[in-house]
């Protein structure tokens, strides 16, 4: 939460806030919330990250419809689905290229 705190807030700084903390709640106790705080913002991050790489796979699945028809098949959506999102991205630069689904799978 601290860090949340003073990613938002522009009027109260860092090492006011945590003498704040530790003054009222005591030093255990702000490093607990100041984990807790960090937990959170990996959380948001990781969720963020879950989000891109899902419109990533609905963009090039499109892309590759619009290209290759009836081609993609159930086997070429679970390759989309598992691939990692550096994977997706250089897929998704290729298509344009491509003349095969072959060519841009090759690896």
């Amino acid at each position: 939460m601290l860090c949340y705190i003073l990613k938002v807030n522009n009027h109260v700084g860092e090492e006011e806030l945590e003498q704040l903390l530790e003054h009222e709640i005591g030093p255990e106790a702000k490093e607990a919330v100041v984990t807790a705080g960090q937990q959170l913002i990996e959380r948001g991050r990781q969720e963020g990250r879950q989000e891109s790489r899902q419109r990533l796979q609905s963009l090039l699945l499109r892309m590759l419809r619009r290209r290759f028809g009836d081609a993609v098949d159930p086997q070429v959506e679970q390759r989309i689905a598992t691939a990692s999102a550096e994977q997706l991205e250089t897929w998704t630069e290729s298509v344009p290229s491509a003349t095969t689904l072959s060519e841009l799978f090759a690896d």
